[in-house]
């Protein structure tokens, strides 16, 4: 999936059961979906950012951006994989 992709994603996270602190705490309820980096063969999740249009986030291990507009349409799927 490449930074230009017209890819449209549109659905809702689950949050952690459990109190957090920290950087888990300003994640906890967003929206967000599962990625597989082909580049380097790790998965990771990617929370929609604040504005509710994008799900931006990077490969752990080179980090690659990856970029998934928000559409009206939406999709079903949670889980990508970046190519």
């Amino acid at each position: 999936m490449s930074e230009e992709s017209d890819d449209h994603v549109q659905t809702s996270g689950n949050p952690p059961d459990k109190p957090q602190t920290g950087r888990a705490r300003t994640l906890r309820g967003r929206p967000w979906v599962g990625i597989r980096f082909d580049c380097c063969g790790v998965y990771t999740r990617v929370y929609r950012n604040p504005e509710g249009t994008a799900y931006i986030g990077r490969c752990p291990r080179c980090l690659r951006t990856v970029r998934l507009r928000v559409g009206r349409q939406g999709t079903d799927a949670r889980f990508f994989v970046a190519e």
